[in-house]
């Protein structure tokens, strides 16, 4: 039974917590195994290479091995995080197919370009407790058998909230690119940032980005704002709402931003093109 384990077990290198407040920053390092980040509490802005990822509280990000990484925290409050490191060992690395329930998640890590995987965990859901448990494992019996069946445990919970995930190897990105357009056209006006459409879809922001501009030719943060302003343009024609309830309605968090991006996009302020268009469309 402890050979059979032994043929499967993952290699545990470090599993700490860290709670840190903004004056910590971390340098970038590189190191030859996995990486596991989860966020308890807190922000932090982490960079994969020359790519930054914002992190918050129920975030998982994994890192492929060989990989500079540096992340600091932000805002006002602590960040709280467990940082887990591991690696297999070549037998158990030469089964990965065989083994994919449990080391799923690493094959589809390894399958896409990017240097990392991120998903968001439900705070009650398994892979959390299955955390908090290692956790507790670590650091009262640091090599104990415990810890590395829990460590497999983690990681066929993992492996399944990544078959979970509607984007696999091989989707139709375009099919993403229209989702994020579709989801702007209809929640232009809510408080909606294109970070939180990235969460949704499991990608980072600078990847929807890239994948967004080349299907239609401009960032999607753009589009939002042209379509805000579109937006503002057809009620300030058409209607006698009162330029700050026509802010709120399209989307801007105030009446200074809306009229200073108004007056960016269309060269004048909402006040001055109610007076060109309105009266034209009484004639």
């Amino acid at each position: 039974m402890i050979e059979m384990l032994n043929n499967i077990m993952p290699v545990i290198v470090k599993t700490l917590e860290r709670v840190h407040d903004s004056s910590w920053k971390m340098d970038y390092n590189v190191h030859d195994s996995y990486e596991l980040i989860f966020v308890k509490k807190g922000n932090i802005e982490f960079w994969v290479e020359d790519e930054k990822i914002e992190l918050r509280a129920g975030d998982l990000l994994i890192i492929k091995p060989h990989t500079r990484h540096k992340f600091e925290v932000v805002g006002n409050f602590k960040a709280e995080f467990i940082v887990m490191g591991f690696y297999l060992k070549p037998e158990s690395k030469s089964k990965i197919e065989a083994l994919k329930e449990i080391y799923g998640f690493l094959e589809s890590l390894e399958n896409i370009s990017s240097p990392f995987y991120f998903i968001h965990i439900r705070k009650r859901s398994n892979v959390f407790f299955c955390l908090e448990s290692i956790l507790q494992e670590a650091k009262e019996n640091k090599k104990g058998l415990l810890l590395y069946i829990k460590s497999i445990e983690l990681f066929i919970y993992i492996t399944r909230e990544m078959n979970n995930l509607e984007i696999k190897k091989g989707f139709d990105y375009s099919k993403i690119a229209k989702f994020i357009k579709d989801y702007i056209d209809q929640n232009y006006m809510e408080d909606i940032k294109i970070g939180d459409i990235a969460k949704k879809l499991f990608m980072s922001e600078s990847s929807i980005s890239r994948l967004f501009k080349s299907q239609f030719g401009i960032l999607p943060k753009e589009y939002l704002l042209s379509k805000r302003i579109e937006k503002a343009k057809e009620y300030l024609s058409v209607s006698n709402l009162k330029i700050s309830e026509i802010a709120i309605m399209c989307g801007f968090s105030s009446l200074q931003r809306f009229n200073d991006i108004f007056k960016k996009y269309t060269g004048c302020s909402p006040t001055h093109y109610r007076k060109l268009t309105f009266g034209n469309s009484k004639e």
